[in-house]
């Protein structure tokens, strides 16, 4: 197998990547626990394009542009703020920092696949407000439904699964 780095592949995958991660948000339209574990399947997801990225990239930046790629496309998107882009490019750094110390991808890409999290987090920091946009958005009984899992405890079975995930992703895509 060419293990060859080419900007047409490395742009394929990165683009696959973010069609990975993004389309698992659909997901969230079933229920507001789907809502939750978006991330976790989106994680899964973007095992595959990481995985193929990884076996090539081997400086500084794998995670970084990832990160950066997926932030600014869902901040054009209108889907996070600047605070969400700074977290979800953050961890991409911090697995870029991570991967050049330890060069293992069970560690490194769970790292970043825990940046998404951004996406939702004001779920557990602004919950007022994202229950009335929940509310706007999806209805009500929607809304509703969601409040219960703005315990702290949702959010670290969200954490939890969003790494278990990642790791499940990364083996599916080593077979």
């Amino acid at each position: 197998m060419d293990k060859k780095l080419t900007f047409l592949g490395a742009t394929g995958f990165v683009v696959l990547y973010f069609v990975a991660v993004f389309a698992a948000e659909f997901i969230g339209f079933a229920h507001p626990v789907c809502w939750m574990l978006a991330p976790d399947l989106g994680a899964l997801l973007g095992a595959l394009p990481y995985r193929w990225l990884s076996l090539r990239w081997h400086k500084f930046g794998l995670g970084t542009v990832l990160s950066a790629v997926f932030g600014l496309l869902m901040m054009a998107m209108g889907e996070v703020d600047l605070t969400c882009l700074a977290v979800i490019v953050g961890f991409g750094v911090l697995s870029d920092l991570v991967r050049m110390g330890v060069k293992r991808d069970g560690i490194t890409y769970p790292i970043l696949a825990l940046g998404n999290i951004a996406e939702i987090i004001n779920l557990w920091i602004r919950k007022a407000w994202y229950l009335q946009g929940a509310a706007e958005e999806m209805g009500q009984a929607y809304a509703d439904a969601m409040a219960p899992l703005q315990s702290s405890l949702w959010f670290v079975v969200a954490l939890v699964a969003i790494v278990v995930a990642a790791e499940c992703g990364l083996w599916i895509a080593k077979k």
